[in-house]
C-alpha cells in the first residue's frame, strides 16, 4: 500500500510499529485524530503509518507540544490504541511516540537496514503478550508482622516486665527495621520463582515512587490466566507483610524491544 506522504515540507509520515505482512489496517484514525491509518509494505514487513503535520513535532512548536499534557495525553492515548488494535491481528514490534519519516522513501531505508533485526523480535513475541507486576510495601506493617511472627514461633523472647519488654520490642523493631531490605529481597526471589514456569521472558523496569518491584513478562497467550491467578495467590500470601501487588496488561512488547527501535 503506498503511503501518502502529502507535501514534504508540511507532512511526515508517523510510525506506531511493525508487523508481520498480512495485517489490515485498524479502522480508527492515528495520532491527529485526523489521518487514517495505512500500511507500508517493505522488506518482509508491514509499518504502521499516517501522516501527521510535520510542524506539530518538530521545532519549538512541537518541544512546547510534548511538554503541553493537554496536548500529548489525547495524541499518546491514540498512538496505544492503534497499536492495540494491531495486536489483535498477531505480534506488533512497537516503537516509541513521535518517531516520523520525512517521506516513504526515508521509512523503506529504514526497513530494510532493521528487518532482520525486527523479523527475529517478531517471531520471538509471536503468541505471547507483555504482562506488568508491581509492588508497594507498607515497611511498618512488615516490621510488625514479622515481630508478631518471630514472638509467637518463639523465635523471639520477651522478658516479664513491662519496661524492659518495651525496651526489648523497640530493638528488635529497629533491627527488623535495618534488615527489611534483605527480608524484601528474599520475598521477592520467591515471588519470582513462583512465577517463572509461567513465562517465556521477563524484563526488569525503572522502580517509580514508592515501588519495590515493576516487572514486565512475556507470557505465553496460553499460561496468561495461570499467571493471573498466581498474582493473586501471592498477594493473599504477602498481604499481611504489608505488600500489595498490581498487575497491567497486556501491553505491547515494549520491554522486548529495548535498544531495538529504528
Amino acid at each position: 500500500m503506498t503511503v501518502a506522504t502529502g507535501t514534504p515540507t508540511t507532512l511526515a509520515i508517523y510510525l506506531y510499529g511493525f508487523t508481520l505482512p498480512g495485517a489490515a489496517a485498524p479502522q480508527v484514525l492515528g495520532v491527529d485524530d485526523e489521518h487514517p491509518l495505512s500500511l507500508y509494505t517493505h522488506a518482509g514487513l508491514d509499518a504502521l503509518v499516517s501522516s501527521v503535520a510535520l510542524g506539530d513535532f518538530t521545532g519549538e512548536v512541537g518541544e512546547n507540544n510534548v511538554q503541553d499534557l493537554a496536548w500529548l495525553t489525547p495524541r499518546a492515548c491514540r498512538h496505544a490504541l492503534a497499536i492495540e488494535k494491531l495486536m489483535a491481528q498477531g505480534p506488533v514490534y512497537p516503537v516509541p511516540f513521535g518517531t516520523l519519516f520525512s517521506n516513504a522513501d526515508a521509512l523503506a531505508q529504514e526497513m530494510a537496514r532493521r528487518c532482520a533485526e525486527v523479523l527475529a523480535v517478531l517471531q520471538y513475541i509471536t503468541g505471547c503478550q507483555e504482562w506488568a507486576l508491581e509492588a508497594l510495601l507498607d515497611r511498618k506493617q512488615a516490621v510488625e508482622a514479622l515481630l508478631a511472627e518471630g514472638l509467637h514461633s518463639g523465635r523471639f523472647c520477651l522478658p516479664e516486665s513491662a519496661g524492659r519488654r518495651h525496651l526489648e520490642e523497640q530493638k528488635l523493631r529497629r533491627t527488623l527495621m535495618a534488615d527489611l531490605d534483605g527480608w524484601q529481597a528474599y520475598c521477592l526471589d520467591l515471588l519470582q520463582n513462583d512465577l517463572q514456569p509461567l513465562m517465556r521472558d521477563f524484563r526488569s523496569r525503572r522502580l517509580l515512587d514508592d515501588q519495590v518491584l515493576h516487572w514486565a513478562y512475556l507470557l505465553p497467550e496460553g499460561k496468561v490466566a495461570a499467571f493471573l491467578q498466581q498474582v493473586e495467590d501471592i498477594s493473599r500470601r504477602y498481604e499481611s507483610y504489608g505488600f500489595s501487588f498490581r498487575v497491567t496488561g497486556p501491553w505491547a512488547a515494549y520491554s522486548f524491544c529495548q535498544g531495538t527501535h529504528p
